[in-house]
């Protein structure tokens, strides 16, 4: 189906895994932390970084899958694509209402939820011209899976460099 992007596939996909397995550590950072600030990261924060790399590395491997067809791959595609919008829009609505950190409301708002919508709006709208034999279709969805590829290391960038100053600290440690 994916006639010589076999390797593309391989690349994004495995990026993909190998930065969930990364989110294993993120995790590990919040040890320590108020437990109702940790579960409001995890829904609005984690999860959906989890998720983001999550449809990447499947459609990666629905990619590869010799068998698969258009439609099929096209559809699920969509499925992933109307989740994807609204976890980001469920991201960016609660970081706006309840900011863990008011100066940087607009910014994690921003990368967390607005960026992966615009990303999931282009994702549906490749599935669909792909469904519908557009020629752009193809590249419409690698250009989709790279963006969120990247928007999801952004905000895990972000994320690790939020919680670990925080986590380093000893106990002993006074505000310097």
């Amino acid at each position: 189906m994916f006639e010589g992007w076999e390797n593309y596939y391989l690349m994004v996909g495995s990026s993909a895994g190998a930065l969930i397995g990364l989110m294993f550590v993120v995790v590990t950072l919040t040890a320590g932390r108020d437990r109702d600030e940790v579960e409001r990261g995890k829904h609005l924060y984690t999860s959906p970084i989890v998720w983001h790399l999550a449809v990447i590395l499947t459609l990666s491997g629905a990619a590869a899958i010799p068998t698969m067809t258009v439609k099929f791959f096209a559809v699920s595609a969509a499925g992933l694509a109307v989740l994807g919008l609204a976890i980001g829009t469920r991201s960016a609505i609660g970081i706006a209402h309840n900011p863990g950190a008011p100066e940087s409301m607009t910014f994690d708002a921003f990368w967390y939820g607005v960026a992966p919508a615009v990303v999931y709006l282009g994702l549906g709208g490749a599935a669909f011209g792909l469904l519908a034999g557009q020629p752009w279709g193809t590249t419409a969805i690698a250009v989709d899976l790279m963006a969120l590829l990247l928007v999801s290391i952004h905000a895990e960038w972000d994320l690790v460099t939020y919680l670990a100053p925080i986590a380093g600290r000893r106990p002993d440690d006074q505000d310097r």
